[in-house]
């Protein structure tokens, strides 16, 4: 195998590849596969449970071959020269020569014969969108996923339809996080739980595309891929029945606040000073104007602060204790410029929405104080 190409495309390609690799796979799978074709490059990183394929064009020379090259260390070099084109080639011991100007690596290459085939992307449940849409239903969702190994089957997002609806929802036991998205009706509704780090990685790739760009998504009974461009991400599926997670979401509500987002994130930044000594625990009282947000550490001191809010439903003053960071990590991604916050009982599940964003829900629990009090 023979071929020179851009040394930033062939970095881009790598970094794209090896997002699947992990140092807890078997030592074969520590390699970046690449195939050339004919005027195609093929670049392939897996672990097993997720595989990215990396497509580039390179001048045609009818040289075309196979090879196993160390991820780490191919990232390494190719990242270290300075050249605008690399030349690589692998002779028949394979050996691989990479050269850029006055640089000459040779480092051992590995056959591929026991390296699995990139997986098949089965005829299946198959739609698309857009790069922005695909990345505002993970990013507004996967900080939710649990990685509590012992409940694998909540250690992704649920995606599932119904009718022209996109679900997707991640939870961890202590707090749902769902956005919906309008697609054109399925064949057939799915219902899916697709593994953090497809997901995770997947979302790097979206973050370089222009938001525009189509994502064609198809599904299979054991796998689901995600065409972007010239990148292909293949995952399995998690199997376990996820919870029904309808029946945390409040189907009627006795309280109901609306305050400014902006306001609440810097307050609730400021009382995690002093959260972050007591498990993160902070108290807060709703009354018909005001909701104040304190902490107490003991030993160390008191945070308190009150900002102004209006109140839609509900005449009641009511006392809340809620994990801070659990607060903070949903307001930060919302953009509305006010929120609402809803909630039946002190324990009760408490809902938090944008204003402005109907397809947004966020469920907290509460905490029982007497459960995160401390000494400390």
């Amino acid at each position: 195998m023979e071929f020179s190409c851009p040394g930033s495309e062939l970095s881009q390609g790598i970094g794209v590849a090896e997002k699947a690799i992990s140092n807890r796979s078997l030592p074969i799978m520590e390699n970046i596969r690449l195939t050339k074709r004919g005027s195609s490059l093929e670049l392939i990183g897996s672990d097993l449970e997720v595989s990215i394929l990396y497509k580039m064009s390179v001048p045609d020379n009818e040289t075309n071959g196979d090879i196993l090259i160390k991820a780490s260390t191919f990232s390494s070099i190719v990242s270290k020269l300075s050249s605008d084109t690399i030349d690589l080639s692998v002779d028949t011991n394979n050996k691989v020569v990479i050269k850029s100007d006055q640089v000459d690596f040779d480092i051992c290459g590995l056959e591929t014969s026991d390296y699995p085939e990139f997986p098949n992307i089965d005829k299946g449940n198959t739609f698309s969108l857009t790069a922005a849409s695909l990345l505002e239903l993970i990013k507004h969702t996967i900080f939710s996923v649990s990685f509590d190994e012992t409940k694998q089957f909540l250690n992704g997002i649920l995606i599932s339809t119904d009718a022209d609806a996109l679900s997707f929802v991640a939870t961890d036991g202590f707090r749902l996080a769902l956005k919906t998205q309008r697609i054109e009706p399925l064949a057939q509704d799915i219902s899916v739980i697709v593994p953090y780090k497809a997901l995770n990685e997947l979302s790097k790739i979206l973050q370089k595309s222009k938001s525009e760009q189509t994502v064609q998504i198809t599904l299979s009974d054991q796998k689901i891929a995600f065409i972007v461009n010239d990148v292909i991400v293949v995952s399995r599926l998690l199997q376990g029945q996820f919870p029904d997670y309808k029946q945390v979401l409040p189907q009627t509500t006795e309280n109901k606040f609306v305050i400014n987002r902006k306001s609440l994130l810097s307050a609730c930044d400021r009382a995690s000073i002093i959260a972050s000594y007591v498990n993160h625990l902070i108290r807060v009282e709703f009354s018909q104007e005001q909701m104040q947000i304190s902490s107490r550490a003991p030993k160390l001191g008191d945070f308190k602060e009150e900002l102004e809010i209006s109140r839609v439903l509900g005449d009641a003053n009511m006392k809340i204790s809620f994990n801070v960071k659990l607060i903070l990590d949903a307001i930060k991604l919302m953009e509305s410029d006010d929120i609402l916050i809803e909630f039946n009982s002190e324990l009760s599940p408490c809902c938090i929405r944008p204003a402005s964003d109907t397809d947004y829900t966020y469920i907290v629990m509460p905490i029982r104080t007497s459960d995160f009090e401390t000494d400390a």
